[in-house]
């Protein structure tokens, strides 16, 4: 898997989380070419950290910053993957989920919630 930060969403405020979305070469040649459904085999994986405002958000820069507000990264929360196999996890629409928080996975309960959550994103 090449994982190319060029090809990653940018991270972005949300809550109180900033978040980067990377995906595996299938998965972004899907993204890229306006694909709703990733083919077999693409690999895509999120990494959430708390937020805090940023005090220095003008110092780094030569000109004023363009929004009202900066963020910087805090502490790690989590990282998620999803992995599409049609054939493996036909129930769950070809996909099959993981949660890593702490160094430890996420239970059978925690991942029961993931898929009913990407159903409306219309990810399979």
């Amino acid at each position: 898997m090449t994982i190319d930060c060029r090809e990653a969403a940018p991270i972005r405020h949300k809550g109180e989380q900033l978040r980067a979305q990377l995906g595996k070469d299938i998965a972004i040649k899907a993204f890229k070419e306006g694909h709703p459904r990733s083919r077999d085999g693409a690999i895509i994986s999120v990494v959430h950290w708390t937020s805090v405002p940023s005090q220095d958000k003008n110092l780094v820069l030569d000109v004023p910053f363009h929004g009202t507000q900066s963020f910087v990264i805090w502490s790690p929360v989590n990282v998620q993957f999803m992995v599409k196999d049609s054939e493996k996890h036909a129930a769950t629409g070809g996909w099959r989920f993981a949660d890593f928080a702490n160094g430890r996975p996420g239970g059978k309960a925690l991942h029961e919630t993931f898929f009913p959550c990407h159903v409306p994103a219309k990810i399979s």
